[in-house]
């Protein structure tokens, strides 16, 4: 499966559901949203409906079950706690007695989930230096996938700091906002990248981001220099080889690109959602369940 180009906005002319604030940025109509954050964005990447083959489930003899891919590696094939915990998470997740409202079950998600993050930040560690890569975790989801990077030892001064939103609109039409914050590192400064996200469903937050790294290190004529790794817990099989594609490698034209994941997931709900056969929640909101117990 290969990735079709989204339109930028605001790079091209607004379509009537954007408009620009005081600020300059991009809102969202409220009466276009069916899911969503109205802003106010830096940028909207529109993916029209060019994402609905990557909820088809993938048939049983399709199904990655091993690790065979130099460029793709699913640590719950070979760490035994990795998919023991996932497994916890999902338990959680689809429980109609526990909730992400609940301070303690979502102390005891976060417990399960730290141990998965804490094996992805290994892994990527084993790549590359921590010392010399960007990571890129986008908010919510990534704000406790940082706090489980710097505890393994990758610099806190070298996280970008931004927010991706997902937005679904009434139309079926799937974007994503981005809004980056005012004091960042700069991205043209390194040559490796970790986009280290929660999960990994449509993949539209990992395409805006390695977007974005492309865009700088154009302005350097260093794209052939860069690596990138996406570092996620539950992810798509389709949406993974989507960005591991040919055309996927031709389009960002980065040196090196791999990805490393705890399990796989084979099916989407209608908006998304990453789901067991059985129709279960893979993981849930993970935005909502990995929130410390002391928040609001």
């Amino acid at each position: 499966m290969s990735i079709e180009k989204p339109i930028v906005y605001p790079e091209v002319n607004l379509p009537s559901f954007l408009t620009r604030g005081l600020d300059g940025r991009l809102v969202v109509d409220k009466d276009f949203l069916k899911e969503g954050s109205l802003g106010p964005f830096d940028r909207v990447i529109d993916f029209g409906s060019s994402l609905d083959s990557v909820r088809e489930t993938v048939p049983p003899e399709n199904r990655i079950t091993a690790n065979r891919r130099t460029d793709l590696t699913y640590l719950g094939f070979d760490i035994p706690i990795v998919a023991s915990r996932m497994r916890d998470i999902c338990r959680l997740a689809n429980d109609p007695n526990r909730s992400f409202n609940n301070p303690a079950d979502r102390e005891e998600y976060r417990n399960h989930l730290k141990i998965v993050y804490q094996e992805l930040a290994r892994s990527v560690a084993n790549r590359i230096d921590p010392q010399s890569a960007l990571i890129t975790p986008p908010k919510n989801g990534g704000i406790f996938v940082q706090e489980v990077y710097q505890e393994i030892g990758f610099p806190a001064e070298n996280f970008l700091d931004y927010r991706m939103s997902r937005l679904l609109g009434k139309d079926g039409r799937l974007m994503v906002g981005v809004r980056l914050a005012d004091k960042n590192p700069k991205i043209s400064a390194y040559r490796n990248f970790v986009f280290a996200d929660d999960c990994l469903a449509s993949y539209i937050s990992a395409w805006g981001t390695l977007e974005m790294i492309k865009e700088e290190l154009q302005k350097e004529s260093a794209l052939s220099e860069a690596r990138v790794i996406i570092a996620v817990s539950a992810a798509t099989q389709r949406g993974l080889t989507s960005l591991l594609s040919i055309e996927s490698r031709r389009h960002f034209g980065f040196g090196r690109m791999e990805a490393v994941a705890a399990v796989p997931v084979y099916r989407l709900s209608e908006d998304f959602y990453l789901l067991e056969d059985n129709g279960n929640f893979t993981v849930g909101d993970m935005g909502k369940w990995s929130l410390p117990p002391e928040a609001k």
